[in-house]
């Protein structure tokens, strides 16, 4: 079985919101974690069913969804989705740019993708692509904003009305109605309330002290690939073990002993972002046919 529908993104901007709140939807099932499958190195259509395995819990009758919001940003993925799924229906949740670009440049710090430097030292470098030689998948978190360019991408290989477009802000101011209205796109019934309509998206790890006792264990548990680009965590107890125990000082003791909030950027970073999206940004305006209060203009 192959998915009716994929919440393509985008990265950082809301996704596991939607994944949740369109998951605990009756007529609707979906995997309870991202699946990878479409993007470079990991594509590989003799493992089709591998990827179909995924939806096997669905009941007769559920629409089955999907989220990976990488696919967005990624130019390879939008021509094999439509080979595999010609009908399928996009969700896309797109978030202020530059917020993204910061959400962003913490968690691929978190996760490995990133050195872990300050914002005001590593994102100028990210700007210049100083960091793309040894960090291959740095440069996502700036291109992974450029929402106009990958949504014209997509709709090269989809017919407009197979593609549903909100934001993270609306969602925000409306979380009822936003998710009547993704509800309608899919097809089912309007007017169900899931249990995490009240919740908020995910924030990102903002505290260099935090991440810094998250990476000193887990880089003892990722096995990457050849190019650098994937991580897998290691199955052995042992491994297995490290990681249960990174997640739960993490999530217990050190998100709270070392708080923070999003950075306040510096006036000439927040310029640099903003010019970096400004072009983007007004063409997405143009395509959604809507002004984009507070984004780069």
């Amino acid at each position: 079985m192959l998915p009716d529908f994929f919440v393509i993104g985008a990265q950082k901007a809301g996704s596991t919101y939607l994944l949740r709140c369109l998951g605990e939807h009756p007529q609707v099932y979906m995997p309870p974690s991202e699946v990878a499958f479409f993007e470079d190195t990991l594509y590989d259509e003799g493992r089709l069913a591998w990827f179909e395995s995924h939806f096997d819990p669905a009941q007769p009758g559920q629409v089955v969804g999907v989220k990976r919001p990488n696919v967005l940003g990624l130019a390879e993925c939008p021509p094999r989705l439509r080979r595999h799924m010609p009908g399928l229906k996009l969700i896309a949740v797109l978030r202020a740019p530059v917020e993204r670009a910061v959400s962003g440049y913490f968690h691929y710090m978190k996760t490995g993708l990133l050195p872990l430097l300050p914002i005001e030292a590593g994102m100028p470098k990210l700007l210049a692509g100083e960091l793309a030689e040894r960090y291959p998948r740095s440069p996502e978190v700036l291109r992974f904003g450029l929402y106009h360019q990958h949504l014209a991408r997509y709709r090269e290989h989809f017919p407009p009305e197979q593609l549903h477009v909100t934001l993270l802000e609306d969602i925000k101011g409306d979380p009822r109605g936003q998710l009547d209205a993704a509800y309608r796109f899919l097809g089912v019934e309007p007017g169900f309330e899931p249990p995490s309509v009240g919740s908020r998206p995910m924030a990102a790890p903002y505290s260099m002290t935090r991440l810094r006792l998250w990476n000193g264990i887990d880089r003892w548990v990722r096995d990457w690939s050849a190019d650098g680009r994937y991580f897998n965590r290691r199955r052995d107890p042992l491994s297995r073990g490290l990681h249960t125990v990174n997640r739960g000082l993490d999530s217990q003791v050190w998100r709270r002993l070392f708080p923070a909030d999003r950075p306040r950027l510096s006036q000439a970073l927040q310029s640099a972002l903003a010019d970096y999206y400004r072009e983007d940004t007004a063409r997405l305006a143009e395509l959604l046919g809507r002004p984009l209060p507070g984004w780069p203009a």
